[in-house]
């Protein structure tokens, strides 16, 4: 996966930011994010998988920051969704909506969630999950543990 194209708009971004150049900021950031969105896995690796997602949520908050810096809330939040958009893609999906551990803002079992980010990229978030058993609430789970 060749990131050049996206690695040159995210540092022009961020030195245009420097220079006090918004415009020539947001317009790299925008590029980057589309640079972002046009990447594919090459080998399908987890490592690869995980580094795309990092891109991907990386342009996402970079623009949500940039926003933020300009005092505009509103597209703030919309970069904050995309990037979230981008992590729940990764997240197993769960049709048991009736089960006590589905979140139903997420679409995923607590389980699922708690899975995930015990693999999260950060190892101190990753760390302070680790105790939590991930299946003591889901009732799939507990049904295969059961038989």
């Amino acid at each position: 996966m060749d990131v050049s194209r996206w690695e040159r708009h995210t540092l022009l971004a961020a030195e245009a930011e420097e220079n006090n150049k918004p415009m020539m900021s947001v317009i790299h950031y925008q590029l980057a994010l589309a640079e972002s969105q046009q990447l594919e896995p090459i080998q399908g690796t987890r490592e690869e998988l995980e580094d795309l997602l990092t891109i991907k949520v990386t342009s996402c908050h970079n623009l949500a920051s940039f926003w933020r810096k300009a005092g505009d809330n509103e597209y703030e939040l919309k970069y904050l969704q995309l990037a979230s958009e981008q992590v729940m893609a990764l997240i197993p999906q769960c049709r048991r909506k009736e089960c006590d551990a589905f979140i139903d803002t997420l679409g995923c079992c607590k389980s699922a969630l708690i899975s995930f980010l015990k693999r999260h990229p950060n190892p101190v978030v990753a760390r302070q999950l680790e105790h939590i058993n991930i299946s003591n609430q889901c009732e799939l789970i507990a049904k295969f543990r059961l038989h």
